[in-house]
Formats: structure tokens, sequence, C-alpha cells
């Protein structure tokens, strides 16, 4: 299993790798090629490690947050009666606000230079499909373990801390797999807009430079901090979980 996915990893780089230097051919070299990119962050190492840093910790940031909004949702929810239609449209609205939206008011209400924007940007993008997930591991709890629950006595607080939270673990962790790879994607959106540093003021800076290199240099460092995570750590994670389910 692992020996194919590395293949499936190496393959797919192969074709992006192909893709992306063929369109280098045909922009002129307008869109700089592989070469060029690689060349430069061999060349930037500490910059690219020190945005790379700021950039893990907006996302980590964001995930703690919208991680503690879905248990303190979780319990909301476990409570019934108009628990359960707050949290359902709680999670409805905060997934309609662009991440562009809230970057945009945050950094009015906290200014440009506030480290706190990118990692609240990222926590409320976040929370959407880990509160989701954690729903439906409750459903799920609900159904299986109704009868055991009923048998126990146990209701509110005590069958979510006995009952329903640790059957929702395998799903927290399938939810933050999602939540993790929203909030590395949403918290350069809203360092662009900043001042504050990471990946996305780097992506925004070279390309107001005219910096093209740069400019794809960081795009393909913020891939790789992605598929770094997502195979080191967080596919793992799921699959574990999965076999838990099962």
């Amino acid at each position: 299993m692992r020996a194919s996915r590395a293949a499936g990893y190496l393959l797919a780089t192969i074709i992006v790798g192909l893709v992306w230097q063929l369109a280098s051919w045909a922009s002129g070299g307008l869109i700089p090629g592989p070469a060029p990119a690689i060349t430069y962050l061999a060349g930037h190492p500490g910059p690219a490690l020190d945005a790379v840093a700021l950039t893990l910790i907006d996302a980590v940031g964001g995930y703690a947050i919208a991680a503690s909004l879905a248990i303190l949702g979780l319990a909301i929810y476990e409570l019934g009666g108009l628990g359960e239609p707050v949290v359902e449209s709680l999670r409805e609205v905060l997934h309609s606000v662009t991440p562009v939206a809230w970057s945009l008011a945050l950094l009015i209400l906290l200014g440009f230079s506030s480290r706190a924007v990118p990692i609240l940007v990222s926590g409320l993008s976040a929370f959407p499909p880990l509160m989701t997930s954690l729903i439906e591991g409750l459903k799920a709890s609900r159904a299986r373990f109704g009868d055991l629950a009923a048998a126990l006595r146990l209701k509110g607080m005590r069958r979510m801390a006995y009952i329903d939270l640790p059957a929702s673990v395998p799903y927290f962790i399938s939810g933050s797999r999602s939540a993790i790879g929203v909030a590395l994607i949403v918290s350069p959106v809203a360092e662009a807009f900043g001042t504050a540093g990471g990946i996305g003021y780097g992506l925004y800076l070279f390309f107001q430079l005219h910096d093209y290199a740069a400019f794809v240099a960081w795009s393909l460092l913020l891939v790789l901090v992605m598929i770094v995570i997502d195979a080191a750590a967080l596919g793992p994670l799921e699959r574990w979980s999965r076999r838990w389910m099962e």
C-alpha cells in the first residue's frame, strides 16, 4: 500500500511538472517553469522557512479555534430543543461568508499588522466542515448507542461525555483533515491582505514587484507544505480513524 501510494505521488508530480513546463513554454517564459521556482527556493531557504513557520502558526491556531468552537457547538447540539437549529444555522452562516470578507472586516477592526487576523479567519473558515463531521458523528452515535444510553440513563452532558464524544472521535479526525486543509488554504488569503508576513504576504508582495519566479516559488512552497502535512500526519490519522469506525 505504501509503495503504491508513493508511486502515485511520483506519477502525479511528473504529470504536474510536465503540464507546468508546457504552460511555461506556451507563455513564452512569462510563467516561470519548475526550474526557476526550485532554484529560487534553494537560494532563499531562510525567508522560505520563516514564511512557512508563520503560515503554519496561523493555520494551526485557526484550527485550534475551530476545534474549540466545534466541541462547544456539539455540546449545544446535544441539548436538543433550540440547540440543534441554532448550531445548524450558525454553521450555514459561517460557511456562506468568504475568507476575503472575514479578512477585510477583521483587518479594519484589528489593524493590518495584526497577527490575529489570519488565525481568526482560518478558524472561522475551518469551523463549518469540522462541525459538519461532528454532527454526523453525533447522529451516528445516537443511532448506534441510543438503547445503551437509555439503559444507563445517560442524558445531556453525561451522555455526551461518556458516549457521544468518544464515538465521534473518528468523525472528528476525518473532519480535522478537511479543516486543517481549509485553514492552510485560507490563512495565506488573510496574510496577503495584511503586513504581518507569511506565505500569503510573500505571494502578494512578489506579484506586486512582478517577480514571477519568486511568486511561483512561494506558490510551490504552499503546495509542498500542504502535501507534506497531509501525507505525514492527516492521511495516516484518517485511515486509522476509518479502521476504528469499522
